[in-house]
């Protein structure tokens, strides 16, 4: 697949994904530390689609990674 983004785009994705996760763990944190935050399940619902979002995004710019066959090395 082609892309118009480039390797500076692809890393300001990737720590969007990264500062996502890190919001969704708090929100995780506020919702499971006391019960009158559980409004913000609306909030965390939002976030894993988001990142779900972003997730696909990722996989479409990054390169995939290709299998390596293991080598055999002999030793003498």
């Amino acid at each position: 697949m082609m892309t118009i983004l480039g390797d500076s785009d692809t890393r300001r994705l990737a720590r969007a994904y990264v500062a996502l996760a890190f919001a969704q763990d708090v929100a995780k944190g506020y919702i499971n530390e006391r019960t009158e935050h559980a409004s913000l399940h609306p909030l965390l619902s939002a976030l894993d689609m988001s990142a779900k979002l972003l997730e696909e995004l990722l996989e479409d710019v990054l390169p995939e990674e290709e299998e390596v066959e293991p080598r055999i090395t002999q030793v003498m």
